[in-house]
């Protein structure tokens, strides 16, 4: 027979589970401002952070212009895999061989790592083929063997060109201009640390623009435009 309570100890259970509920509200009240604020931190790093797992990352220069990378063997000859530490100018260069293609040419210094005879130490940073299509054989923290004492300090630019006056192709000059122009915004460079292999020497190199300085010129001044600085202004 289930007990039966005095009036006395009625007040007491009631009390209890007022007491009971209290204690229920108060959890679930606690767990909501957790809930809450545990949002609000997440909002608050979404708008003030750099930015958020779904902001996509800004496009790499392979991205962007589209290069295939066909890095070369590292060997003495070719890719001796020295540091470039800084990086204080561009050398245009040209292929000389007309009709030849980017890939051809990358490959000719591939070739060159087993050349014992001649021991011949050429290569360069980008290759530009004769539709434009750009081909990296070394990566730009690297050194190429192609502008003599200047390859401590800059990156080698080669271009391929259909004719044997050297003169590139539109779409090997466009990308020449896109190339020339990223690497110039990424190093904080000029258009008067732009330069032709024959800058630095005897080389008739690139033919072309080493014979027609109006049209080195023509370049330059578009390359001016295109990077947003005048001559003498850093980055």
């Amino acid at each position: 027979m289930a007990k039966v309570l005095s009036k006395e100890e009625w007040k007491k259970r009631k009390k209890l589970y007022a007491y009971l509920k209290l204690a229920a509200a108060a959890l679930l009240a606690l767990l909501i401002v957790l809930i809450l604020l545990i949002g609000l931190i997440k909002v608050a790093k979404n708008l003030f952070s750099k930015g958020t797992p779904d902001t996509p990352a800004a496009p790499s220069m392979k991205q962007e212009l589209n290069i295939t990378e066909l890095f070369l063997t590292p060997n003495v000859y070719t890719r001796p895999q020295n540091s470039l530490k800084e990086v204080k100018g561009i050398i245009i260069h040209y292929v000389a061989g007309a009709g030849t293609t980017a890939v051809e040419t990358r490959n000719y210094y591939e070739g060159l790592k087993v050349n014992s005879t001649s021991k011949t130490a050429e290569s360069c940073h980008f290759i530009i083929g004769s539709d434009g299509e750009i081909v990296q054989c070394i990566p730009t923290d690297e050194i190429a063997c192609a502008s003599g004492a200047r390859n401590e300090d800059t990156i080698a630019i080669t271009f391929c060109h259909p004719q044997a006056d050297g003169e590139p192709s539109a779409q090997t000059y466009d990308s020449l201009l896109k190339l020339t122009t990223y690497l110039c915004k990424t190093y904080g460079l000029t258009k008067d640390a732009v330069l032709r292999h024959s800058d630095l020497g005897d080389q008739l190199c690139p033919k072309y623009f080493a014979q027609q300085e109006g049209k080195w010129a023509a370049f330059l001044a578009e390359l001016d435009t295109a990077v947003g600085k005048t001559a003498g202004e850093k980055k």
